[in-house]
């Protein structure tokens, strides 16, 4: 993770797949804190440019739920079939839920130094 700014960074996931080994993927993440927000678009990987919008929205007074909408870029020449477009679906949903487990363990462990240090 390289932060550009304190509601900006770059985000760096490595994921594996059978047929294509290692994939690294770079995502310029941009989070607006106070409106429980963020965007997520791709810079590098199989689908470069795909950009992904995530909300939280408060449900009672100890509830919330994840608005999310993506827009897939794909970079093949050929239409993906329904079958391909299923798999493709549960193959981000994994990747896209390990990547941001990942980045909450690295916000967590950064504010936890930041705070261990003021005090």
């Amino acid at each position: 993770m390289k932060a550009l700014s304190d509601d900006i960074i770059i985000l760096t996931d490595f994921f594996h797949e059978r047929s294509k080994g290692r994939i690294t993927k770079k995502k310029l993440v941009r989070i607006y804190g106070e409106k429980r927000f963020w965007t997520s678009t791709h810079l590098t990987g199989p689908n470069r440019h795909s950009q992904f919008l995530y909300q939280i929205a408060q449900e009672g007074n100890d509830m919330s739920r994840l608005d999310f909408t993506g827009s897939q870029v794909f970079h093949d020449e050929r239409e993906p079939s329904a079958q391909r477009i299923r798999s493709i679906a549960r193959t981000l949903t994994k990747e896209d839920s390990l990547a941001w487990r990942r980045l909450a363990r690295a916000m967590e462990k950064d504010f936890s130094a930041r705070h261990t240090r003021r005090t």
